[in-house]
């Protein structure tokens, strides 16, 4: 029987919570600051971006393979959630990154995720995986805002 898991990392860092916040809801940036194994990145739609980007389609990935991801939430400067649309090895995954601002400039990113396994006994190695994948996201997405709160 297909098991549900869930996973959450903190990384902190010297950033702008705003900065870091237009980072992750903006598909076209994505391939600039996430590393590999994100090279493309952009919204799959040609709709221009207004307030809110719920509802709209990310595609992150390589050229050739895609990942679709539907942003589901869009709070500035604390909140951004999306789930996977496309058939992954998982099942109903879902994200949440919380930005969380501190004293003197110092930004908490929570990356969390839940998802079911698709393939039962599989889910133990997909949840180490996206912790390690996760966390370097966060990481990245702090080093990125930083440099570009500078700029």
């Amino acid at each position: 029987m297909a098991r549900s898991y869930s996973v959450s990392v903190e990384r902190n860092g010297q950033a702008d919570a705003e900065t870091a916040f237009d980072l992750l809801r903006d598909a076209t940036t994505w391939k600039r600051w996430a590393g590999p194994p994100i090279t493309f990145s952009g919204w799959r739609d040609d709709f221009p971006a207004d307030d809110s980007v719920v509802g709209r389609v990310r595609l992150v990935g390589t050229a050739r393979f895609k990942t679709a991801e539907q942003i589901t939430d869009d709070e500035r400067p604390v909140l951004h959630g999306y789930r996977i649309l496309a058939k992954w090895p998982v099942k109903d995954y879902r994200a949440r990154v919380v930005l969380t601002p501190g004293p003197e400039g110092l930004l908490t990113v929570t990356w969390s995720g839940e998802f079911t396994e698709r393939i039962p006994g599989t889910g133990i190695l997909w949840r180490r995986y996206l912790t390690r994948f996760l966390g370097g996201l966060a990481k990245r997405l702090i080093a990125h805002a930083q440099v570009a709160q500078r700029a």
